[in-house]
This record gives C-alpha cells, structure tokens and sequence, in this order.
C-alpha cells in the first residue's frame, strides 16, 4: 500500500472508530432554501472563531452559522452535521488539511490559510509528577519514561514538536519514549493522572482548561516552551467539506476570511491573519 493510500485508509479508520463517517451533511435541502453553515472548529481557537462567525453574521443577516467544537484530532468525528446545507472545517494546522485531502473530504484546490498560530507550544507536567524534569533537555533523561506527542502525520502540533525536539538535538533520546494520545483523551487529565509523564501541548490549552486567567493551574508545571525558531509555522486552514449541501453558502464564508473585513475579524478576535 502506497503512503498516500496508507494515510487515507488510516484516517477512515480513525473516523470509523469514533463513530461517524468522513462525510455527509444530513438532509437535504429543499431546493432554494438557504441553510446554516456549519463551522467545524478546533476547540484550541474556538472561542476566536466563533467571534469571527459573530462578525460575518453581522454583515450577512440571512446567513446563520452553527459551531461545533472537537479537539483538533477528533474533527472527522464532527465532519458531519445534520441539517446543515453548507460545511467548514478550520483546522489546527497544514497536516490535518493534508489528511482530511487525502481522504477525499476536502478537495486541495479549495483549502485557504486564513491565520498563522502564534500560541507556544510547550511540554508539561503533573505538579508532582517526573521529578528531576525541569528543562527540555530532561526528556531525554531518566526522569521521564513516557511523553503525550500526537501522530506527526495527522496533528501539526505532533509534527512541529518532533521538528523541535529533532533541532534541539534531544529526538534520539525521546524517540523510545513517545507515545500517542487517544484522538478524544483530555491530555492534561490524562498526565494529572500518571498515564504520561509529560506532554506537548499549544500552551494556551492550560489556560483553556479550568486555569484562573493566564496562570497555570496548581495541578500542572510547565517544563520548558519550544521555542518557535525550532519548527516551521502553523497555518490555521479552511476549507469546504466535499460533501457539503450548498457548498456556494459555506464558500462565501471561507472568501470572507481572506478579504480586508475577514482579515479584520480574525485580528479582533486574537488571531494572526495569514499574508
């Protein structure tokens, strides 16, 4: 089996085990009825999203937008929406666009960057847990014998964090020690509880996490921040789900992104416009 072939039969899986197919939008329209868009967001910037769902609503009245939140791996599992004529999907970055491609739920001609990810990535750590842990350079040692790292092939972060973790000179001695999250696991719970010793996280996960304003919460430690020199940006991406029911009302909004009043929406909000 080709890698191309490989990549798309492991992202239907994926969609398989959660429980939904790759596409589909539930009923039909009837025909000359306008239906909502359903905006698929990742939860690490759905509350910027959903301000810039607010904007363009403002400015096209008859348009109305619904959200659905999942975490940036378990998006297949939301692809789907019932009663929606048209679909976006935004992800988290260039790898997931490249699977949801791959797999025939977006076609690559009608993928958009619309923002650049400007939140850090960095390794965390229960407050009590992996003692002796307390810089990057730990995560080759003894201390930490298990690390929350996503699939490089279907997760930017997971990508980005391997490019990091490779320039840093410190991937030969974390390579044994990786493992790969549950698409649906609450990480930061998960390492709370022993079942790693660290992870690599978008920082402002813990903030969006039952933390008070924008410190770390009591049961969690920050090892150390990638720095962003040591991997390639992230490109936030749109894109029209292949099988949307009137694509012409979700394509509106996905070319609204680009021009100057999307581009301002997605400022207000708190992201970074692409170009």
């Amino acid at each position: 089996m080709s890698e191309r072939r490989g990549l798309r039969a492991r992202v239907r899986l994926l969609a398989v085990t959660l429980g939904i197919g790759l596409l589909g939008c539930g009923e039909r329209a009837q025909e000359g009825e306008r239906g909502p868009v359903l905006l698929h967001v990742p939860c690490v910037i759905s509350a910027p999203m959903v301000q810039v769902a607010a904007a363009y609503r403002a400015s096209h009245p008859g348009v109305e937008i619904r959200t659905e939140t999942a975490k940036p791996l378990a998006q297949l599992a939301e692809a789907g929406g019932e009663g929606a004529t048209g679909s976006v999907i935004i992800t988290m970055g260039d790898r997931e666009m490249e699977w949801l491609v791959s797999a025939g739920a977006v076609e690559a001609a009608d993928v958009r960057t619309i923002a650049i990810n400007t939140y850090p990535l960095a390794v965390i750590a229960a407050a009590e847990g992996a003692p002796g842990a307390d810089e990057l350079s730990d995560l080759a040692g003894p201390a930490v014998k298990r690390i929350y790292i996503e699939d490089p092939e279907l997760s930017s972060l997971g990508d980005r964090a391997t490019q990091a973790l490779k320039e840093l000179g410190l991937w030969d001695g974390v390579a044994a020690k990786v493992v790969r999250p549950d698409p649906n696991a609450m990480v930061l719970a998960e390492v709370i509880a022993g079942k790693a010793d660290a992870a690599v996280i978008f920082e402002d996960c813990i903030f969006a996490e039952g933390s008070t304003g924008r410190s770390v919460p009591k049961t969690l430690r920050v090892i150390g921040r990638i720095p962003a020199d040591t991997h390639s940006p992230i490109p936030y991406q749109a894109a029209v789900l292949s099988g949307a029911e009137q694509p012409e009302v979700a394509r509106a909004f996905v070319e609204f992104l680009a021009t100057p009043a999307g581009r301002e929406a997605l400022k207000k909000a708190g992201l970074e416009p692409a170009g």
